[in-house]
């Protein structure tokens, strides 16, 4: 494949500036016969028992896959790289690695071309506009996470216009967000301080915030704008379909697609363009604020359609988990993975693994990167289910896919996610979507879930060795009986299952003669009466009850029984059993058994082995006496 090829960096990409911009930026470089590669992950989040930090660390090692010296620019968001050191392990990586023009979208290092917006400035107009234009003075500020590329710079335009009017800024002002719809309540208590005093505006810094904040207001009883002013940022279209519909800054994504794509052509073709790019943002003025009108009235056809479509997304999603339960092996993983690629909603799709098996290899508590060889293991479509492509085709990881997957006629845009267990990475899923076509918000889900069930995959294999192990470990090996180890964990579940006032015993069993028959037959025939004996001993107990080989001819069972009748019918039954099993060998020696029984009066470890040293006790007198007969 000798087309040129295209890097992406942007997480979350099914987030609306995300999907806008990839969309157009794509169908821009496919026309111009140019491949992309869009790398993304998911972001950080927050739970009641504290970040998923190993997680994190896998979602961000999506960073290390690709080989950034094989394209010919690369593109990053910077923005959207929410989990910490993601940014500047991003910027070491290109500046080591790459040999083509790096462009950050909205913030990036001075080395980086940018494109942005001037967030300080037009934080600062919104601000202002309430300021000066509807005279408020209780102006409060819903901030992106402090940490965020573009939080600070947008925060300093509301202080900066703050600050010229005399307005003073107190504490319960400016409250941290998170850039998403779930803060809203959390805001406004903030704002509130245990007070009924409401701000007369509240400006956020993008408008999934400000969506969040009008439907606290309006659960608790206030009308934006009459009684409080909201602004967003970001011009998203849910925004613009809200009631009311939202004053925000327009950022248009198809316009930062254009901008980067046209100086990355220059770029490309050796001509100098400027560091950095500045768009012409404008602020909208609707609803929310008092100053527009409601937007058009909403297409009640696309809302449903939205709404089944997540309706969709959300049964599947449930099934999906449910069918990786079937089976805990790799072939099942696959299978549903195949079954169910169809509801992410892109033409084809990819699974490719790490070149080992990395239960066996990996520490789930460190850093485990790809490995530099990689598996194809098959290929699935949108209309295809059940059918996928068995490949199982190794190629080298900078290549990201083998030249067969490649080499086709037309340009196309990768979609790579990483698949990982915590910070163990797996391998990667590839989507390809054609024109107006992109992955959906059930991807998360769908990679988890593929994700998880590779990990069990890899360790129901490893467990069933071990089990194996265990269970080698826990037989005697001539009579397939429990041995010693053995007897001691079938005795702890024994107990553990039994009812209450059944009779427990020990019987303590020996078979008589097996030294003479070792020496004047030899040992195959010493072994053929030791598995006759552990054979018959095995038939003559019930269900709930046990037995065990400890070594040589010593034997070992436990009763359970409702009645003391059970003791002499076991040895009634065992010696006659014996007595048939002998006759049936037609060997020129007997087998025969010593027994002694004692009842376990308590669950005790000490109470066990005092009733086996009973047991062997009254065993060993019953062997004198058939020494004496």
């Amino acid at each position: 494949m000798n087309r040129k090829k295209i890097c992406i960096f942007m997480n979350e990409i099914a987030q609306s500036f995300q999907k806008e911009f990839g969309q157009y930026f794509s169908q821009l470089a496919n026309r111009m016969g140019i491949d992309v590669f869009i790398y993304t992950s998911f972001g950080s989040y927050s739970c009641p028992y504290g970040r998923n930090l190993l997680s994190e660390i896998g979602k961000k090692n999506i960073i290390y896959l690709p080989d950034f010296s094989a394209f010919d620019a690369i593109i990053a968001l910077p923005n959207s790289f929410d989990i910490r050191n993601m940014d500047t392990e991003f910027y070491d990586l290109v500046r080591k690695t790459a040999k083509c023009p790096v462009f950050c979208l909205q913030s990036g290092p001075a080395d980086f071309n940018t494109v942005t917006i001037n967030n300080r400035k037009t934080m600062k107009d919104l601000t202002e506009h309430f300021i000066k234009i509807h005279g408020f003075t209780r102006i409060y500020y819903m901030s992106g996470p402090f940490t965020s590329k573009d939080s600070p710079e947008r925060l300093e335009g509301y202080k900066a216009a703050m600050a010229e009017a005399g307005i003073e800024i107190k504490p319960n002002y400016i409250y941290e967000g998170n850039y998403w719809l779930n803060r809203g309540k959390k805001a406004m208590e903030f704002f509130l301080n245990g007070t009924h005093d409401y701000p007369q505006a509240i400006i956020c810094a993008n408008d999934y915030m400000a969506i969040s904040i009008c439907d606290e207001l309006m659960a608790r009883g206030k009308s934006v704008p009459d009684d409080v002013a909201v602004t967003g940022f970001d011009g998203i279209l849910e925004g613009a379909e809200y009631t009311p519909s939202l004053t925000t800054v327009t950022i248009e994504p198809d316009v930062y697609a254009l901008k980067v794509f046209e100086l990355m052509i220059k770029a490309m073709d050796g001509k100098e363009i400027p560091k950095v790019t500045e768009l012409n943002e404008k602020i909208i003025y609707r609803a929310s604020c008092g100053c527009g009108c409601q937007m058009k009235s909403i297409d009640h056809t696309r809302v449903l359609k939205r709404l089944d479509s997540t309706e969709m997304l959300l049964r599947e999603a449930g099934r999906i988990t449910a069918d990786y339960q079937n089976d805990y092996d790799l072939d099942n993983a696959l299978k549903v993975a195949d079954f169910y690629f169809h509801t992410l909603e892109c033409d084809k799709g990819y699974v490719c693994l790490c070149k080992h098996d990395p239960a066996q290899e990996k520490d789930i508590e460190k850093n485990e990167l790809f490995t530099d060889r990689m598996i194809l293991k098959q290929a699935m479509y949108i209309d295809r289910a059940r059918k996928a492509d068995k490949i199982d085709l190794e190629f080298d990881r900078k290549d990201v896919l083998p030249d067969v997957a490649l080499d086709t006629e037309e340009p196309h845009t990768y979609i790579v996610y990483p698949l990982h267990f915590k910070s163990k990475e797996y391998g990667y899923l590839i989507l390809m979507p054609s024109k107006n076509q992109w992955a959906n918000s059930l991807a998360a889900t769908y990679i988890n879930t593929l994700s998880n069930a590779i990990e069990n995959s890899y360790y129901e294999k490893k467990f069933r060795s071990l089990n194996g192990a265990k269970k080698m470990s826990q037989t005697d090996p001539l009579t397939g009986l429990s041995n010693r180890r053995g007897f001691e964990e079938d005795m702890s579940v024994l107990l553990s299952d039994c009812i209450e006032n059944k009779i427990i015993s020990i019987v303590s069993i020996d078979m008589d003669g097996l030294k003479a028959i070792n020496d004047e037959y030899g040992h195959a025939d010493g072994d053929l009466a030791l598995t006759t004996f552990a054979d018959t001993l095995l038939e003559s107990l019930r269900k709930t009850e046990i037995c065990a080989r400890f070594g040589g001819d010593e034997f070992i069972a436990v009763l359970v029984s409702d009645t003391d009748e059970r003791k002499e019918e076991f040895e009634n039954n065992f010696k006659a059993k014996l007595k048939e099993a002998s006759d049936k060998l037609n060997k020129p020696y007997r087998i025969e058994a010593s027994i002694g029984i004692c009842d376990i009066t308590e669950g005790t470890t000490d109470q066990i082995i005092t009733s086996m040293q009973i047991a062997d006790q009254r065993m060993y007198e019953q062997k004198r006496k058939h020494k004496n007969a």
